[in-house]
């Protein structure tokens, strides 16, 4: 999925642990005086290296003494956490709430493309003005909070932190619902305390894609993100360009993708012609020029548009979009970088060829009317735009392809690329002749 996971784990057997007591927080009528789990907690077995919080470990010999619960991958208490769902929906706190914990990252993707630890907290109580369940990011921690790894790491959590700020500021958008954020702790640590979307909704498959009429959906979602992000530029000075680190990290290694996709019989002569844009300089020039390269504005752009990222909700018979997660590649750039990545991610070749462009101008169609004004992009610029990310859109999704562990359960995923590749070497042929 890329930077920033947010995917419900395949659960392994969990290790069973018993939750020391907590300590007495101070009175208050309306709040639990214990916060003592009557269940187990469960920890899903870390398969993939140690990423707890350094803070939380290095503070837990003294939780112990203190008698207070830190919650598995985080340092955060659970009578923190209780106290923050308190403050949000002003609803009394069942005492000695029942509860569980299970980390949610993918195990089958490469956790060093993910800059975030993300577990789900499950509550026993039966009040339906409650949440069941909620979720809690932290930024990964690696062997030191101050190394250059964590502090990117850090850096890019603050990047969602922020977007989530301005987002929280229109319900109709589709990101999730913030209960708190707490950014400005230790540095390198903080917590983002958030619905848990699975409650309502299901998450799309990474590998399969999307569904046409779901694109279509997603792509009406975007508009109106676009739109309202044209409108109400406050995000502008919260979220900056992605760094081009960023980048580095999205590529991978160019000989590395060559050799796999030639072992998929793509043909060597294919890379010789599109080999250009393998690089982090192209993504991050491309990025960050395009909107002045075209003279048009800028927008806040999603800019991970994944399956994985995406929750839907049954209308009817219908699949409609209820969630679009993991906004930590947030960032201020062209609209055509979220749509090329929904259509070129998320589709088959054929569905991708025979649709592209009515799906550009259902996009247009959005746009303008949650505009509601003179619309800054005609279809013209639309389509052009589009054009320039395609190869934008194929590096990404092959460094997606490189990034997941299991080689055996990603075909569609792989043909999705062959795809791209195919069409981006055409592109190139065409524009040399």
């Amino acid at each position: 999925m890329g930077c920033g996971s947010s995917s419900p784990a395949e659960v392994a057997p969990a290790e069973i642990i018993e939750p020391s007591p907590s300590s007495d927080v101070p009175s208050d009528p309306k709040i639990p005086t214990s916060y003592r789990p009557s269940i187990i907690s469960l920890q899903i077995p870390n398969e993939f290296g140690d990423d707890v919080s350094s803070d939380a470990l290095s503070d837990r010999s003294d939780a112990q003494e203190e008698n207070v619960d830190y919650l598995y991958a985080t340092d955060v208490t659970l009578q923190w956490l209780l106290e923050r769902i308190y403050d949000k929906f002003k609803k009394p706190i069942p005492e000695d709430p029942q509860w569980i914990i299970e980390r949610l990252n993918r195990p089958s993707w490469d956790l060093d493309y993910a800059t975030s630890s993300v577990v789900r907290v499950t509550f026993g109580w039966d009040d339906d003005e409650l949440p069941r369940s909620v979720v809690l990011k932290t930024p990964v921690a690696k062997d030191q909070r101050d190394d250059e790894e964590g502090k990117y790491h850090y850096i890019m959590f603050k990047r969602e932190c922020n977007v989530y700020e301005w987002t929280q500021k229109f319900p109709k958008l589709i990101a999730p619902k913030i209960i708190h954020i707490k950014k400005h702790s230790k540095e390198g640590s903080g917590v983002v305390v958030m619905e848990d979307v699975s409650e309502k909704g299901q998450e799309q498959d990474p590998v399969k894609g999307l569904m046409l009429e779901v694109v279509r959906d997603l792509l009406k979602q975007i508009a109106y993100l676009h739109s309202i992000s044209l409108k109400h530029t406050s995000w502008s000075t919260l979220v900056a360009d992605l760094p081009p680190s960023y980048y580095a990290h999205t590529i991978g290694s160019f000989d590395d993708t060559l050799t796999f996709f030639e072992r998929q019989d793509v043909d060597h002569s294919r890379f010789v012609h599109i080999g250009k844009y393998f690089s982090d300089e192209y993504l991050h020039s491309t990025a960050t020029e395009t909107t002045e390269l075209l003279d048009i504005p800028k927008v806040l752009v999603h800019g991970e548009p994944y399956a994985s990222n995406v929750f839907t909700k049954m209308e009817g018979k219908e699949q409609r979009i209820l969630s679009l997660i993991d906004w930590t590649e947030g960032h201020s750039g062209c609209f055509a970088e979220d749509v090329a990545k929904i259509i070129c991610w998320n589709l088959n070749a054929k569905e991708r060829v025979d649709n592209t462009s009515s799906l550009l101008e259902g996009y247009h169609f959005h746009l303008a009317r949650y505009y509601d004004g003179d619309c800054p992009f005609t279809v013209d610029i639309i389509q052009r735009a589009y054009e320039v990310f395609v190869p934008f859109a194929m590096v990404s999704l092959c460094g997606k392809v490189m990034s997941v562990k299991n080689k055996t359960e990603k075909e569609p995923l792989i043909e999705r690329a062959k795809s791209l590749i195919q069409q981006v070497y055409a592109m190139e042929r065409l524009n040399e002749s």
